[in-house]
């Protein structure tokens, strides 16, 4: 019975001091950094910006028990993002939003940093801010970059009140007052992967058209002008006028209260063809009178037209007589 209840003693000691297996602290993976959608014209005039997760992940609970390590170092990147016909735009990638660029071949000892601020992404995260340089004349579509890194670190991995096991990057070697000094290893490879959607946009200048004032409508002479369109580079499209807000059925009117007065809009300084919204009623990028199939998103097409009024109708009451066509292009 003595023996049996010595054993029972012994046996209760073993598994009171038993260490649960080292969890891994820290995590390194492939991340994404998405910029989003936007025009090509909104890329020209502003940098487009976003944050993500640098690759390396880490439980900083742990981590807090003791002094951790944590060092990156760029290894390649070109720090463009390439789209349609090799077409680019450069970028630059920061560990604080609008912070220092980083250069390949940098070295980023991060391990004075607090732990809060440190992993402060989503999942206990490194973030990185990439923020791209504004350029002009870029086809619509797909750009893609990446920013290849390399982590080093030691975390605690193991622990309650102290630390007792590390999460560590390949070579690592912890410094130990007179016993060893810091290495820090070969580290672990991570690419970040980095994209921008950029989308087909126009810039249009339509001018007023302005009848002026006379006493019948017989008397208005027609009115000759230029509409002006820029788009995306690359971006043929055709270009429609619609038959305005006051139309009876495809006639166009003016209107002043319940009274109209009939209008219409002509293709070119001489053409009869009418300038519409549907069909062979529409204008092509490539007829345009100014710049007629230049697509480099610099140069404008002009579009001349004449707008007439029908002197053939009664003559409405006098009054300021007005409408809005709204332009339309597709590509």
């Amino acid at each position: 019975m003595r023996r049996l209840t010595l054993l029972r003693g012994l046996l209760g000691a073993a598994f009171a001091v038993a260490a649960p297996e080292a969890a891994s602290a820290c995590t390194v993976a492939t991340a994404n950094t998405n910029l989003g959608t936007t025009s090509t014209f909104a890329a020209a005039s502003a940098a487009q910006q976003a944050s993500g997760s640098a690759g390396l992940s880490c439980d900083i609970l742990l981590a807090a028990l003791t002094t951790h390590y944590v060092g990156l170092r760029v290894e390649a990147s070109s720090f463009q993002l390439t789209g349609p016909g090799g077409a680019t735009i450069g970028f630059a990638a920061s560990l604080a939003p609008g912070g220092p660029a980083l250069g390949v071949g940098s070295f980023q000892d991060l391990s004075s940093f607090s732990l809060v601020s440190l992993f402060a992404g989503a999942g206990g995260s490194i973030p990185i801010y990439v923020r791209t340089t504004p350029t002009a004349s870029l086809p619509a579509g797909t750009y893609t970059g990446s920013l290849d890194l390399r982590w080093y670190y030691s975390v605690c991995s193991l622990g309650v009140a102290v630390c007792l096991a590390y999460s560590a990057s390949p070579g690592f070697v912890r410094p130990v007052p007179l016993v060893t000094s810091l290495n820090w290893g070969s580290g672990t490879a991570v690419r970040i992967n980095i994209s921008l959607i950029l989308e087909k946009d126009c810039l249009i200048d339509a001018p007023a058209i302005d009848f002026g004032a006379a006493p019948l409508v017989g008397s208005f002479a027609p009115v000759t002008q230029t509409l002006t369109i820029r788009c995306s580079a690359g971006a043929a499209y055709s270009v429609g006028l619609d038959n305005g807000a006051h139309a009876a059925g495809a006639q166009r009117r003016m209107t002043n209260g319940s009274a109209f007065l009939a209008y219409d809009i002509l293709k070119g300084a001489a053409s009869p063809g009418r300038w519409g919204l549907l069909g062979a009623e529409r204008r092509l990028s490539g007829d345009a009178e100014i710049n007629a199939g230049v697509y480099n998103g610099l140069a404008a097409q002009g579009f001349t037209y004449r707008a007439r009024i029908d002197g053939a109708q009664p003559t409405p009451p006098a009054g300021s007589y007005s409408d809005t066509v709204r332009v339309d292009i597709e590509f």
